[in-house]
């Protein structure tokens, strides 16, 4: 009986060494494929995910974060056909950032990899608000007010059904108004100077070039006190001249009675 009992004994012992053993195997085995587990989870993401999450930041305006978490997502799938989308958000990461000249170059950058990629005019469309959002006062150069009708031009005449278009031509319509108001603001600054003929030459450019800016009862009396001032001035320049070309003609000499007349 001693001897049942201590054999029964040293089985139990040996089931719990046992136990215990296995027990440690398998808290040691979970906790590191537990790490892995931690360590993989970001990895484990399908690219639709990991995009989405990029998304995310972008919409609560965590600019920075964003464009950091759609160029990690291009070098961890540099073939997935969210790649491209994810260029572009970078491209919309820095123009709601407002870095817009960086903004352009990213999507002058898409445009040339994805010629024709669905979200080309998309691209285009920004590149003109990219322009859009620096044009500055009237009284100062207007090249990116041009570059901005240049972008949106393009997108009405070759995408006229893109959902971007209608946008695309109030704004064409704004930037030509800017224009306008920056050509009237010149040519109010000469007629201010008495340069009537420079103050004439751009209110008549701008009835010309810009017919529907509304600017043309503005411009109306203002050019004819410019006709009327340069007609002035055309009538004192000629009677100016004619006094000096009378000046310039010899005096005939008077002779005694009698005797001609000496030239």
């Amino acid at each position: 009986m001693a001897i049942l009992l201590e054999l029964l004994m040293s089985w139990k012992v040996k089931i719990l060494k046992k136990i215990i053993s296995l027990g440690l195997i398998f808290i040691f085995v979970g906790f590191f494929s537990g790490c892995g587990w931690w360590a993989k989870k970001e990895h484990e993401l399908t690219p639709q995910e990991m995009y989405n999450n990029a998304l995310k930041l972008l919409y609560n305006k965590k600019y920075e974060e964003a464009t950091e978490a759609f160029r990690k997502f291009k070098e961890e799938f540099p073939l997935s056909h969210y790649t491209p989308l994810a260029e572009l958000r970078i491209a919309d990461t820095l123009f709601f950032g407002k870095n817009y000249a960086e903004a352009i170059v990213q999507y002058e950058d898409f445009k040339k990899l994805h010629p024709l990629h669905s979200e080309i005019p998309y691209a285009i469309f920004q590149i003109g608000m990219s322009h859009f959002k620096q044009i500055g006062t009237l009284d100062r150069d207007q090249t990116e007010t041009e570059k901005a009708i240049e972008q949106f031009r393009y997108l009405v005449e070759n995408f006229p059904q893109s959902p971007h278009t209608a946008e695309a031509k109030k704004k064409m319509q704004y930037c030509q108004l800017q224009l306008a108001e920056h050509e009237f603001y010149i040519g109010h600054f000469y007629y201010r100077m008495q340069k009537y003929k420079a103050a004439l030459g751009r209110f008549e450019g701008i009835l010309q070039k810009y017919p529907e800016s509304g600017l043309e009862k503005k411009i109306k009396p203002l050019a004819e006190k410019c006709r009327a001032e340069i007609a002035k001035e055309e009538e004192k320049r000629k009677a100016k001249e004619a006094q000096e070309e009378k000046k310039k003609k010899p005096k005939k000499e008077i002779s005694p009675v009698g005797q001609e007349p000496t030239s």
